[in-house]
């Protein structure tokens, strides 16, 4: 941090300047200045002018502002000038092109609030005369040492305890075997050869060489290095692992560039988190490397979840899917997908990436063994099309039976498995009875000499062939059935299944594809809503015509006047 008077401000009480323009950037383009933030704090205070109110203004700073913000932090190192409004905007716009240009104004006299200490930035070690006596040695070393206390933070909350010696020169077994190593709760800093560095167990993401931004990081360390340090653990067996900053160590190691190291000791869940995050704020990845940091991610966060619980059951339950996905800021069922996409082939991520495949299919898809995997997106590049019904059909003949080719094809063409017929319920009418006198009794007839009415046997149910007949929607599921009657014909009173609207609340309506398309043209839409959407339509016309009703009897009720 700079060698100036600094006090710390309430990240709430600064504000933009009135009148200029500020370059708005997607959060993950400050990933890298962040990531410094968190390991070394700010190091360079903000410029500030305060307004009449008591609040602030940020004249030099807006990067850091929002990087802050985004580290989560509540109070900023901050300079403030006395100048006026008009003069700190031209600062501003000159700065831009010139950034060694001098603040105007003088140093305003820093004021901390009651309770507040005045800060200042970390004073350079200075030689002294050694003391004369024994009690000016302990006071001088005490002060010293207090001197020496850095004031960077590591990103675990632990104060860096100790600057080690440089080590350039490239290391073999024995050296880096004799790099001091930090305790629990310590965090050692020093400049290394890359070659004291290794890629970490858990980082398995792939680097982008030939992308724009990894050329600009090259460049940039090109010309002045590497920055902002990375962030290493010990391994089990000798060296150093890094966690978070693996692209800068590719440079390094490209460049044989010395790195700035912290190095700190960090458990295995921790450790999964950090890599994975250094991942998810690229600002371009892939979607096999994304869903699989985010599956690492979340592994790692319901077991330091699980373990606090155990040894205090009084925290809260985590849901580790819905904080993640708020973190991402997604929905928790677009989280789902893609985590479940890190069991995809990278063929099927691929697909994702150049929008040939949606992403609920894919997550389907990702259900079937690897092998499986490919022969669909073969399949998929021979013609056959892929939707929500057929892949989840795969899924479900998938785990049931063997998936052989043949049976692929015939899922994906809709003709397997087979539905069983569905039997038509066609009416009889019953012939009406004859209307018969009352058979006397023995008795009677006898004495009347009345003959015997004789049974008048009942015809047969006539059999009716069926013509046009549509399956019943009960018998067939949710599905829309894809067939109609021809133009022109008109269905018999035997084709015509009819519904008691008193007992039955269910109305057949058949829909042709070809007529539905130019209104749903997103394939991917269940049936279920397709009918909300019919529903919702259906309900907007009868408000209108409820409308028109109204305005109609307005009208009506209205004298015209002559003329």
């Amino acid at each position: 941090m700079a060698d100036k008077s600094y006090i710390k401000v309430p990240i709430s009480k600064i504000h933009d300047l009135p009148g200029i323009s500020i370059e708005k950037q997607n959060d993950k383009a400050y990933s890298s200045l962040v990531s410094s933030i968190v390991t070394q704090g700010i190091q360079e205070p903000l410029i500030l002018r305060q307004r009449e109110d008591g609040e602030y203004q940020l004249v030099s700073g807006y990067r850091r502002r929002r990087a802050a913000q985004l580290a989560k932090l509540s109070e900023l190192p901050a300079v403030v000038y006395d100048l006026g409004e008009k003069e700190a905007v031209e600062y501003y716009k000159t700065s831009r092109t010139n950034p060694d240009l001098p603040v105007p104004g003088k140093l305003a006299e820093q004021q901390p609030k009651p309770g507040e200490k005045k800060e200042t930035a970390p004073k350079a070690e200075k030689k002294t005369a050694v003391p004369k006596t024994e009690k000016a040695k302990e006071k001088k070393a005490e002060s010293e040492k207090k001197e020496a206390a850095p004031s960077t933070v590591g990103p675990a909350g632990t104060a860096i305890s100790q600057v080690l010696e440089s080590r350039l020169t490239q290391p073999d077994a024995k050296t880096i075997k004799d790099l001091p190593l930090p305790k629990d709760k310590e965090t050692f800093f020093v400049m290394l050869h890359p070659d004291y560095l290794e890629k970490s167990e858990f980082n398995n993401f792939s680097v982008d060489r030939e992308s724009e931004n990894y050329k600009e990081l090259r460049k940039s360390i090109e010309l002045n290095g590497i920055k902002d340090p990375v962030l290493a653990r010990p391994k089990k067996d000798g060296g150093l692992e890094v966690l978070s900053g693996q692209r800068r160590l590719t440079v390094a190691k490209d460049l044989n560039y010395p790195v700035p190291t912290l190095i700190q000791n960090i458990d295995d869940d921790d450790a999964r988190i950090l890599v994975a995050d250094g991942n998810l704020h690229r600002d371009k990845i892939t979607t096999y490397d994304l869903s699989r940091a985010m599956k690492m991610k979340m592994e790692a966060m319901k077991r330091k979840a699980g373990r606090k619980r155990k040894t205090d059951p009084s925290i809260p339950k985590l849901d580790s899917d819905e904080l993640l996905a708020k973190e991402m800021g997604m929905s928790t069922s677009k989280l789902n997908r893609l985590i479940k996409l890190s069991e995809a082939t990278q063929d099927v991520c691929s697909r994702v990436d150049d929008g040939t495949l949606a992403l609920s299919i894919a997550s389907n898809i990702a259900f079937l063994h690897p092998g499986i995997q490919d022969d669909v997106i073969r399949l998929m590049d021979l013609g056959y099309k892929l939707s929500n019904e057929n892949t989840n059909t795969l899924k479900a003949v998938a785990k049931a039976e063997t998936l052989t080719e043949e049976k692929m094809r015939a899922v994906l063409d809709g003709s397997y498995p087979p539905k069983e017929p569905v039997k038509p319920v066609i009416p009889v009418e019953q012939p009406s009875q004859p209307t018969v006198n009352p058979t006397p009794t023995p008795q009677n007839s006898d004495a009347l000499n009345i003959p015997k009415t004789p049974e008048i046997p009942i015809p047969p149910a006539p059999v009716i062939p069926p013509q046009n007949i549509q399956p019943n929607a009960a018998d067939i599921g949710p599905e829309l059935v894809k067939t109609e009657l021809p133009i022109g014909d008109v269905p018999s009173a035997a084709t015509v299944v009819r519904h008691d609207r008193e007992n039955d609340y269910e109305t057949k309506i058949v829909l042709k594809g070809d007529r539905l398309r130019k209104y749903f043209p997103d394939v991917s839409m269940t049936p279920r809503e397709i009918e909300d959407s019919v529903y919702d339509a259906l309900e907007e016309r009868r408000q209108r015509q409820e409308k028109m009703k109204q305005k109609t009897e307005i009208f009506k009720d209205k004298k015209v006047p002559e003329r």
